[in-house]
């Protein structure tokens, strides 16, 4: 067999292969439950006002779960300056991870495993938590200070702790 046949044989058998699993989540300790937590709840009022938002938070829905909503601004932007959601029927942060940009990073947010995903300046940032097997605590920020990433690690720590620990 020429070299030619030989490597579009081997083209195709690596077309046929299954893709590779993705990586598993590391294990989560100290697992937290919040399956009947309320989005607008979980943020004091001292840690909005860290971020520079002091009006109350708007309910709302998503495909992940519920969700709630500050702005910090007028209300003329077109996306909400934070954004909690609370994914508790969805399989988890595997699934995020594996649906997951290529630009987004593993991390660990206060001992738990995260998704960082940011903008190059810093403007926007979302944090996926998992906080139990099946459960993420998703964030955003948009327009934190010094940078959306730096403003949340300051506060989401404190957040995911005010919610209970997860019993079974």
């Amino acid at each position: 067999m020429g070299a030619a046949a030989l490597l579009l044989a081997g083209v195709a058998a690596g077309c046929g292969r299954e893709p590779a699993a993705p990586d598993p989540v590391p294990p989560i300790g100290n697992a937290r439950d919040a399956r009947a937590a309320d989005p607008c709840a979980l943020p004091t009022g001292a840690q909005l006002a860290t971020l520079g938002i002091t009006a109350p938070g708007a309910p709302t829905t998503s495909s992940e779960g519920r969700r709630c909503e500050w702005r910090a601004g007028t209300g003329t932007e077109s996306a909400p300056d934070l954004g909690i959601t609370l994914f508790v029927d969805g399989g988890g942060l595997a699934i995020l991870a594996a649906n997951s940009e290529a630009t987004t990073s593993r991390v660990r947010l206060a001992g738990y495993p995260a998704l960082e995903t940011f903008t190059g300046t810093g403007e926007f940032c979302q944090y996926d938590v998992g906080i139990a097997t099946d459960q993420v605590v998703m964030v955003s920020l948009d327009g934190g200070t010094p940078d959306s990433c730096t403003a949340l690690q300051a506060v989401l720590p404190a957040v995911v702790e005010s919610l209970p620990v997860l019993t079974s």
